[in-house]
């Protein structure tokens, strides 16, 4: 049995933690069959293959005057190439368009079928049309403005890889291959438990209680994966209760998150109270992460079981850290790039040595030079931080922090400030 408040033994690197849990955590996502106008934000869970190519024929890629381009090589302003028009085609012609023959034109529309013999197209505002002529005023070359078959994508090719999370584009594409019905991964589901007799879900908050904030910021936060959460409520700080709770979630849910209890208090009993299920290994508990430090991780039945702080800005760096990557490596997932910048210390940032550290921080501009400031904090409850800040600056277990004037790398989760924010000053 663990003795309460005797503190952590050992603090394991977070980059070893995770990857233990990863190695440990065997997730296996299935398929599952929606439309392709359902399939928005869902994550293709395989490599999803053109039937056709696209476009399937050459097509006007402007509207104006499919020609040979050799008929428009004297073409000029000053010595336009006079052209007989013998058709006209608008996209989703029904019949076949007319040969084209020397020195001869045919009215084309954008996305219309190009006339055999034809290997270039006039935009209309590049000639003068009179009656069955039409003046040509600029020489063209070989395929301009044309779009050939395939050119969007060809029969076998790759539309979209698997682990890509569909957006509108995608939908675009799948659409225009013709496709119905695709497969996408089913979604994860992940239950939220929140322990504690400190907290409430009531209002007005009476006195000694805190509002569960935690586990709406848990259960938005697994929706944004693309997740489905099964969230839970708080249970006390009760061993009987928290182990029969977990137990029972694992009967519906692939993974399970629990706040709260974790860390080395006379009411901390979590880990104690899932250890004691059946089939459960103990993957990691704590880590040099700060804040979070108390983070955990078990296998049970073959799930991940991850404890998280019940504190908002120490849970969700937990999250960052643990179960976006248990979601990545299952599902090979190809998330967009979160955009970096350089700025400039506008005030001493100091890391406790031994620790991974993650400082929210505000980023603005002054006077065309983009500067960063870290938020003050008093403990990682403190919600303003996720408000305020707009990035989040990563420090290094071997550092102590940068210094006034220091350029840094800031992870941006929302736009600079034009200026420097009022809250700013102390």
């Amino acid at each position: 049995m663990r003795e309460p408040l005797v503190g952590f033994k050992e603090l394991l690197n977070v980059d070893v933690a995770r990857e233990k849990l990863l190695s440990k955590a065997k997730l296996k996502p299935s398929p599952q069959t929606v439309k392709v106008s359902k399939a928005f934000g869902r994550v293709a869970c395989r490599d999803i293959i053109a039937p056709y190519d696209y476009p399937p024929f050459n097509r006007a890629a402007v509207d104006g005057y499919a020609v040979k381009y050799e008929d428009t090589l004297s073409a000029s302003e000053n010595n336009p190439v006079p052209l007989r028009i013998v058709g006209e085609v608008e996209a989703g012609f029904g019949s076949e368009p007319p040969v084209l023959g020397d020195g001869e034109a045919v009215v084309v529309y954008t996305g219309a079928p190009l006339p055999k013999g034809s290997d270039a197209v006039v935009p209309f505002e590049n000639a003068i049309r009179e009656g069955n002529l039409v003046y040509v005023m600029k020489a063209l070359p070989k395929y301009k403005n044309i779009s050939y078959k395939g050119e969007d994508f060809r029969k076998g090719e790759i539309i979209v890889s698997k682990g890509t999370v569909l957006r509108p584009w995608h939908i675009a594409a799948l659409a225009q291959a013709g496709l119905k019905e695709i497969n996408v991964c089913r979604k994860f589901k992940v239950a939220v438990i929140n322990t504690g007799n400190e907290l409430t879900e009531s209002v007005p908050v009476t006195s000694g209680k805190i509002p569960n904030s935690t586990g709406p910021l848990i259960t938005a936060y697994v929706r944004e994966l693309g997740l489905e959460p099964l969230y839970k409520g708080i249970v006390p700080d009760n061993k009987e209760q928290i182990k029969m709770t977990v137990k029972e979630v694992l009967g519906e849910a692939d993974i399970v998150v629990i706040t709260g209890g974790t860390s080395v208090g006379k009411r901390d009993l979590v880990p104690e109270a899932i250890k004691e299920l059946p089939e459960s290994e103990l993957i990691f508990h704590g880590v040099n992460l700060r804040p979070g430090r108390t983070a955990g991780a078990l296998i049970v039945n073959g799930k991940p079981v991850l404890m998280l702080s019940g504190l908002p800005v120490a849970c969700l760096v937990g999250l960052d850290n643990f179960l976006k990557p248990l979601i990545k490596n299952a599902l090979g997932l190809k998330l967009p790039p979160t955009p970096v910048v350089r700025a400039k210390l506008a005030r001493r940032l100091a890391n406790v040595v031994g620790f991974r550290s993650y400082f929210r921080v505000v980023v603005y501009w002054d006077n065309g030079e983009l500067l960063v400031e870290p938020l003050r904090l008093t403990g990682s409850g403190i919600l303003s931080t996720l408000l305020k800040g707009n990035g989040i600056i990563e420090v290094k277990e071997d550092l102590e922090g940068f210094e006034v004037g220091d350029l840094v790398d800031v992870r941006l989760i929302s736009e600079p400030y034009p200026e420097k924010p009022s809250f700013l000053t102390w």
